[in-house]
């Protein structure tokens, strides 16, 4: 046995190096809006509209933001579904369509899934909910007159 391998050194070393990796194990990066595209900002625009419209937008904020660490994992949920909605697709545009607003086609199904690929894709999302509810909760507060004394 060396000099310097003695079994207590080996596992301080071992236990120190097990902590630091650990430490850093399940951190999730926060992308920057910079990384998406003008093609991906217009999606993200899109898809907050509706939801404004359908005046979902603190539902979604709130799941938006539990739901942060497994947006890759969704794009590959939505990519393991790709087939089955090319097979589908006439029928989901007949049925969603009014409830949407837009039709679901394959390329917008494909730049949905391309954009959440992307760590940067939630805070985005999230950031153009909270402007579109600000905007709103300020023309509520101008359409109504003061009430103060």
């Amino acid at each position: 046995m060396c000099a310097g391998s003695s079994p207590k050194n080996r596992k301080g070393g071992f236990w120190k190096r097990f902590k630091g990796g650990l430490a850093h194990a399940f951190a999730v990066e926060r992308g920057t809006e910079d990384e998406l595209s003008a093609e991906e900002q217009e999606t993200l625009d899109l898809i907050s509209k509706r939801v404004m419209r359908m005046g979902m937008a603190v539902p979604a904020i709130a799941f938006l933001e539990s739901m942060r660490p497994l947006n890759f994992i969704g794009s590959q949920v939505l990519l393991f579904f790709r087939p089955i909605l090319d097979l589908a697709v006439d029928g989901v545009n007949v049925a969603t369509s009014p409830l949407l607003g837009f039709s679901v086609d394959a390329s917008f199904y494909v730049r949905v899934q391309q954009v959440l690929e992307k760590r940067a894709c939630v805070e985005a999302l999230v950031a153009r909910l909270e402007k579109l509810l600000a905007e709103e909760e300020e023309k509520k507060r101008k359409g109504k007159p003061s009430t103060g004394g």
